[in-house]
């Protein structure tokens, strides 16, 4: 009888130490998904930052020209180069047959 006390205690206390192995495991295997899906997303995120810094630098590299700088000083400001004389046409239609601009010339005077 003795016997059987013992044998009962042992298989009771390896099913908890079994049952608390398998609920750890199940636990460790659900953090490793976890851990997975984040480093994925997180992979997914530096593509785009590089891909945006790298469209960043395109722009940069493009805006830091001096002919970009004098088109953009010259077509936002309104600046001149040395010599050059600015002339604005006030009434456009007078430059065209029957006093009406033709439809581009239009668009081009109203924006």
């Amino acid at each position: 009888m003795r016997k059987r006390i013992k044998l009962f205690y042992v298989m009771v206390a390896a099913f908890v130490i079994v049952a608390a192995g398998l609920m750890t495991l199940n636990r460790l295997n659900q953090d490793i998904t976890v851990l997975q899906d984040t480093a994925r997303e997180t992979r997914l995120r530096q593509l785009a930052v590089e891909t945006e810094k790298s469209d960043m630098q395109k722009e940069l590299a493009i805006k830091d020209t001096d002919s970009y700088i004098r088109e953009m000083a010259r077509s936002q400001q309104g600046y001149l180069m040395p010599g050059e004389i600015r002339f604005e046409v006030v009434n456009p239609e007078v430059l065209y047959e029957g006093g009406e601009l033709p439809e581009e010339a239009a668009e081009d005077s109203e924006g």
